[in-house]
């Protein structure tokens, strides 16, 4: 009898889930649930939903995908469904963004996190979103404040100031009214 698994896989659903997530998860799941190597296929197999079984098979043509590797696998629906990514159209919207009317720091901080995902700034990240949390928020006494620091100012430090001076500026506005 089978042990108890930790957790849940869903269905891949084609046209909805995007593989590299669902890629993600599974390895998280079969190094929970400590899946042997060699029943990763058949997990797979049996997980990905009968679309998705349907063009991997498509793909495996001669052979059936229970005899090829579970990384091959793996590797032809990463090619199938993985969003194609336009670099410079997604760095474009990214370097594009400004903090919008009634988004607080924090949510300018996580819309910019978001934005950079598919932009590949690899070892630059932290600088780029550093440069652009900041050269992107609204003018204002947050803005006025971050460019007080020099150029030694870390991502984490300016989130930091940002927060506790829009923190400040919300309650000196709250007991004036």
């Amino acid at each position: 009898m089978a042990a108890q698994l930790i957790g849940t896989i869903p269905e891949f659903i084609v046209n909805f889930d995007d593989w590299n997530v669902y890629s993600e998860r599974l390895d998280q799941f079969f190094e929970v649930n400590e899946i042997p190597t060699e029943k990763r296929n058949a997990f797979l197999i049996s997980s990905i939903g009968s679309d998705a079984y349907k063009s991997l098979r498509e793909l495996c043509h001669p052979s059936l995908p229970k005899d090829r590797p579970f990384e091959e696998l793996c590797e032809l629906l990463r090619k199938q469904f993985s969003p194609q990514v336009a670099i410079f159209r997604e760095r474009t919207h990214f370097y594009n963004a400004t903090q919008n009317v009634g988004e607080n720091v924090t949510q300018w901080y996580g819309r910019l996190k978001k934005l950079s995902v598919d932009c590949k700034f690899a070892s630059n990240l932290e600088a780029v979103l550093l440069d652009k949390f900041i050269t992107g928020l609204r003018p204002g006494q947050v803005l006025d404040r971050l460019c007080e620091e020099n150029e030694t100012l870390q991502l984490e430090q300016a989130l930091d100031i940002a927060i506790n001076k829009e923190c400040a500026i919300t309650s000196t506005s709250a007991a004036t009214e």
